[in-house]
């Protein structure tokens, strides 16, 4: 009589690809399509934790980004237009400087990294620098690595009818920040 022994079970590990994509010259056409973005975020870093909502209109003109309490209450507004960029906090007090990222790490005290973060959370590499780009079978995006970021893609939306998919949770971070981004909401905005 014969026994059969369980062996390992047998997986079909997805073959991963890094590409390293150098910078272009030209502006992304990418960066022109407006959306709305709706979800929740997560910070966390060396001397401080955050979690809250977060509620972001982005054209090629300009990025409006609402940070929320968990109870709703707007914590900070990010505005950015061609004259630079504006921070506005609860209390009320208003901010100014020529970069997100720097503003924010002044007033907030993590840096929020809009240029990048703009192509990141729709699965793509800011055009403008050097990326490291991972990719599974049938072309997914799991990993960039960019700027000094780490951007790590967990989750996605189905495929649309435009054959578009949309990242749904993201993780992205570097030594002194760690931030996780759950999409609820997109919205595709007309220009």
């Amino acid at each position: 009589m014969l026994i059969g022994c369980a062996g390992p079970e047998s997986r079909r590990i997805a073959a991963v690809t890094t590409l390293i994509i150098q910078p272009s010259v030209e502006q992304d056409s990418l960066s022109d399509d407006p959306f709305i973005l709706v979800g929740r975020i997560s910070v966390k870093t060396e001397q401080q934790k955050f979690s809250g909502g977060v509620r972001w209109r982005h054209s090629s003109q300009n990025d409006e980004v609402y940070l929320f309490s968990p109870l709703g209450q707007v914590i900070a507004e990010i505005y950015r237009d061609q004259a630079g960029v504006r921070l506005t906090t609860s209390e009320p007090a208003t901010y100014q400087a020529q970069n997100v990222e720097y503003l924010t790490g002044q007033v907030l005290g993590w840096e929020f990294p809009l240029a990048g973060l703009q192509f990141w959370v729709r699965g793509k590499h800011f055009p403008m620098t050097v990326a490291e780009k991972d990719i599974r079978a049938g072309n997914r995006i799991i990993a960039i690595r960019q700027d000094g970021w780490n951007i790590n893609y967990l989750d996605y939306y189905p495929v649309r009818a435009t054959g578009v998919t949309l990242p749904r949770l993201l993780e992205f971070g570097r030594a002194d920040v760690k931030i996780k981004l759950i999409v609820d909401q997109w919205q595709h905005e007309d220009k």
